[in-house]
């Protein structure tokens, strides 16, 4: 069968590599304007930041609820990579990153989403019934990912038996809330937050202080898309 990897490496037709372009600007642009204004934002505003005009939006996003599901999506491919990628890299010395002071794979995940990640992961208002094809895929790659970090650091003895993957989506949520404060003066409170947290479970895993039934992961899901 003749390689495909030459046109794999092909670039782009012109207007796809500007459709692309714009898709990119677009999203990034979405975060920060939902991120500073709420949900109440309208696709103008989005179009305004972005730099593109508000027909370009709405051709690619039908609806702005269409355009916060795209988000999400985002953020949760973004979270099962760093996820993957933590895993597969937990044990060499460049796998906390640099400055970041904390203890196990949990922990290292944590605060680099906290630090790396483009923004929290979005919940679309009113979301409701099944996951889409694309959404349910992802969260299927992060619990994959998670369950690997949790099961790495239970067997290193710094989390307590008990302690899930859906718990790590918890503290994620509650370790990251927006704040009034410049990226790296919030990210500095979140990682304070962090390493308490980490303290306690490794004290809790220390002296066999096993944690009462927690969250699953389709209740995680269910809250977190309901």
């Amino acid at each position: 069968m003749p390689s495909t990897s030459a046109a794999d490496d092909r670039p782009l037709p012109g207007r796809l590599r500007e459709a692309r372009a714009n898709d990119t600007a677009v999203l990034a642009a979405a975060r920060e304007v939902f991120a500073a204004q709420g949900h109440g934002a309208s696709m103008a505003d989005v179009a305004r930041h972005a730099g593109v005009g508000v027909g370009s939006v709405y051709r690619r996003y039908p609806t702005k609820e269409a355009l916060v599901e795209a988000l999400h999506v985002q953020a949760v491919r973004e979270a099962a990579r760093l996820a993957t990628e933590v895993a597969d890299e937990h044990g060499s010395d460049a796998a906390a990153g640099p400055g970041l002071d904390v203890e196990g794979a949990v922990g290292t995940f944590l605060a680099r989403q906290i630090t790396e990640a483009s923004g929290p992961l979005l919940r679309p208002p009113g979301s409701g019934g099944p996951l889409p094809a694309d959404l349910a895929a992802a969260t299927r790659d992060l619990r994959a990912g998670l369950e690997r970090l949790v099961a790495y650091d239970r067997a290193a003895g710094v989390l307590p038996d008990g302690f899930t993957p859906a718990d790590v989506m918890q503290l994620l949520l509650h370790l990251r809330p927006a704040l009034p404060f410049p990226r790296v003066e919030a990210d500095t409170l979140h990682l304070r937050y962090l390493r308490l947290v980490l303290a306690g479970l490794r004290t809790r895993a220390r002296d066999d202080d096993g944690l009462a039934d927690g969250p699953s992961w389709d209740d995680w899901v269910g809250a977190w898309h309901d």
